[in-house]
């Protein structure tokens, strides 16, 4: 006669089921993890290939709402997008040629700003120089009379920019070429698409949320970049008038600067701060232009954003700093500004569809 078994210690009777759930869950998990590695690996080592794909996707989101101006007003299909890409394209251009003409004077200046900074801590290093090593290779750099100089010449800022040039202008090319095609058959594309998914309600879902996600980007990135605009208009007016060289410089900086929160803006004002301490002798005057840019951001963030924004779309501080760090390691510069529009697009998707709302809801504001 068989004797009976004790439950807490006799054999594991749990049943194939039992079993079969938590692998499953496992063999999800390391498909989806490979699944991003891969595709990060992909991004970067195909950045030339799909970094004018996004750039051209994120400037039809912009362009989307003046096309449309532009064909309430009158023009046609084909000559409203053609009209927004090229007028952003020529005031893009005017834009980088003046800012390459502001750095290429700021260039011969900058010799100056480093012998400013060298007789500016040279009393402070003397005072608490002491005899270690260190101290002493930094007071020879303070002062370098008894140091033999080796100058290393090298290609110029302007020869840099012209060698440079053809490679960013055919990027620019490629970018609103992309973009134009983008507008003129986005939704031609858009019902194509739709037209291959079966069921008339898959079809509708497929449609409403094509058209919230393309209307909430549009939106988004239209008012960023008129506030990112206005911040960068404001700071090199007030930047002028208070007698800091190369405004232009500063209003351009700031205006890109802004598409990267916390970061852009700390290291504007830092950089204004240093500058301006160099460029003024009066310790209180030069603390007046990155005062100014602070009072421009402060507008920005607690006026601008709010009135034209909202909360409707808030993004985790978390979750900006770690997408800040993914994409400046895969596209360096371009992926720094490039990273809180990719976050905002996910974001807009993952709250339009069902199963990744969870995802939404981690990344919006805590």
């Amino acid at each position: 006669m068989d004797s009976p078994i004790d439950p807490n210690n006799g054999p594991d009777l749990s049943t194939p089921g039992d079993l079969a759930k938590p692998v499953q869950l496992w063999f999800i998990v390391s498909v989806i993890g490979l699944f991003v590695m891969a595709l990060f690996c992909t991004l970067k080592v195909a950045a030339e290939l799909f970094l004018p794909v996004v750039l051209a996707s994120f400037l039809g989101f912009l362009l989307t709402p003046v096309t449309r101006w532009l064909k309430r007003i009158g023009f046609g299909m084909f000559w409203a997008p053609l009209l927004a890409t090229l007028g952003f394209f020529i005031i893009l251009f005017c834009l980088f040629a003046a800012l390459s003409a502001s750095l290429a004077r700021f260039e011969p200046e900058f010799p100056s700003y480093v012998d400013h900074i060298q007789a500016r801590l040279a009393p402070i290093l003397q005072a608490i120089q002491k005899s270690s090593p260190a101290m002493r290779r930094l007071g020879d750099w303070i002062n370098p009379e008894n140091i033999p100089q080796v100058t290393i010449s090298g290609p110029s800022f302007v020869e840099r920019i012209l060698t440079s040039a053809p490679g960013f202008l055919a990027l620019l090319i490629v970018v609103h070429v992309l973009a134009f095609f983008f507008l003129l058959y986005g939704s031609r594309l858009q019902k194509r698409l739709v037209e291959m998914i079966p069921g008339l309600p898959e079809k509708q879902n497929v449609v409403e949320i094509a058209s919230e996600i393309e209307q909430t980007a549009s939106r988004y990135f239209s008012s960023v970049t008129l506030i990112n605009a206005g911040v960068g208009l404001s700071v090199w007016i007030l930047v002028g008038l208070l007698g800091l060289p190369h405004p232009l410089l500063w209003g351009v900086a700031a205006f890109l600067l802004h598409y990267i929160p916390f970061v852009g803006a700390t290291g504007g004002i830092l950089a204004m701060l240093l500058v301006s301490l160099i460029h003024f002798e009066s310790v209180w005057y030069a603390l007046l232009p990155p005062l100014a840019y602070v009072f421009c951001a402060m507008i920005e963030g607690n006026l601008a954003t709010p009135i034209f924004l909202g909360r409707w779309l808030t993004l985790n501080p978390i979750a900006i700093i770690l997408t800040f760090l993914v994409w400046s390691y895969l596209w360096g510069v371009v992926g720094t500004l490039l990273a809180v529009p990719i976050l905002a697009t996910f974001k807009i998707f993952c709250d339009r569809i069902e199963p990744l709302k969870r995802l939404g809801s981690f990344l919006g504001q805590p």
